[in-house]
């Protein structure tokens, strides 16, 4: 009877486990890089910065669809304004 309950927490467990959302970007949103930084836990979006060539906080990237893939838009030279997670960025 103990096994049978404690299988039955464990699978409750990984099964509440497995519904935590990943969150990547909004399509459609524009993102300073430090706010794609923070707001991440679908993907890690360093390396992906990386591969558009931009990896400054102070860049703006534009979520291109739902999987949280982004482009580079531009440089912000006087820093980077985060207005929140779910609505754009700007250049100061």
């Amino acid at each position: 009877m103990k096994l049978t309950s404690a299988i039955v927490a464990v699978v409750a467990l990984v099964a509440a486990t497995g519904q935590v959302e990943a969150r990547n970007c909004k399509k459609g949103t524009v993102y300073c890089g430090k706010t794609l930084r923070s707001i991440a836990t679908g993907r890690n979006y360093d390396p992906v910065m990386a591969a558009t060539g931009h990896t400054d906080n102070n860049d703006l990237f534009d979520c291109t669809d739902d999987d949280g893939n982004i482009r580079f838009v531009m440089h912000c030279n006087n820093g980077c304004v985060d207005s929140n997670a779910w609505t754009n960025d700007w250049c100061k």
